[in-house]
């Protein structure tokens, strides 16, 4: 078996605003004890991600720069700080984050890249638009901790960051690290 090349498919924002998120994503991790969001740079998840076989790697490119295609550099807001757990087959995860206002340009752009379905990594297609400040190695405990520390401290976090989507990208993992493979500006 040939290996493979794992994409996950985000747009980020600025760089400015981007350390802004960072250091909200540092004070989060630290209290919650979830370290896991810090491996990606801040950003808004699209499509699912890819698992390409390496040998196809550029064929994958093609069609996927084919689906990214051209768009209209559109604006997207963060609506206040959202705390949810979902289902990962058996087991029960945690995810704090900023919600991210679903806008019809966001989700016409999310639906185009939804249908390049080869080599998908995974089938949860439900696209609820965040930017995430702390999941994976979050535990109860550390979900809880948040969940106080935010009702003790209203206001502590910048609730609201807005940002034109110019960019669609593909990272791979390097190390621990995300790193950019290519990235689709407009």
């Amino acid at each position: 078996m040939s290996e493979a090349v794992r994409f996950v498919v985000i747009t980020t924002p600025p760089a400015e605003m981007s350390r802004e998120i960072d250091t909200a994503r540092r004070l989060i991790g630290e209290i919650g004890r979830s370290r896991a969001a810090l491996a990606y740079p801040p950003h808004v998840t699209l499509r699912t991600g890819a698992r390409v076989p390496a040998e196809l790697v550029s064929t994958f490119l093609d069609a996927f720069g084919a689906a990214v295609g051209t768009w209209e550099p559109f604006p997207v807001r963060t609506a206040g700080i959202w705390q949810t757990t979902y289902m990962d087959g058996e087991r029960e995860k945690y995810l704090v984050g900023y919600r991210v206002e679903k806008s019809q340009a966001l989700a016409a752009l999310n639906e185009r890249l939804l249908r390049l379905s080869t080599w998908r990594a995974s089938n949860r297609l439900h696209f609820e638009p965040h930017l995430t400040l702390a999941y994976d190695d979050l535990d109860l405990d550390g979900y809880q901790s948040i969940e106080r520390w935010r009702e003790q401290t209203p206001g502590a976090l910048p609730e609201g960051f807005a940002w034109t989507c110019d960019n669609v990208g593909l990272f791979y993992l390097e190390g621990e690290d995300w790193m950019p493979y290519k990235v689709w500006r407009v």
